[in-house]
């Protein structure tokens, strides 16, 4: 009876999920990566943008961000924070030049 109830429950959770979600098989996402700090990738550009394309792959997949590896969601967020931090430099040192200074 127990065996018939998980089986049960195997199925109903995988009929819950959409054409999309059973196709995907993770092939192509990158969790094998050292994790970085935002500083790191403020002073790697490169590394940053290898970071962001994986980034983009994860969120292509459409898989809820809780069920990413960590490293993946660490890394993601801090090359984002990077980025900003970059754009945000720039236009200081934009500002700066115009007002003079």
């Amino acid at each position: 009876m127990r065996a018939a109830l998980v089986l049960w429950g195997s199925l109903m959770a995988l009929s819950a999920c959409s054409p999309s979600e059973k196709a995907q098989t993770g092939d192509g996402l990158r969790s094998d990566i050292p994790l970085r700090t935002v500083d790191y990738f403020v002073k790697n550009n490169a590394e940053r943008t290898e970071m962001e394309a994986v980034c983009t792959d994860w969120k292509g997949s459409q898989r809820p961000i809780t069920s990413w590896p960590a490293v993946v969601t660490e890394n993601c967020n801090n090359a984002d924070t990077a980025r900003y931090q970059l754009i945000q430099k720039r236009e200081r040192e934009k500002f700066k030049k115009q007002m003079g200074i």
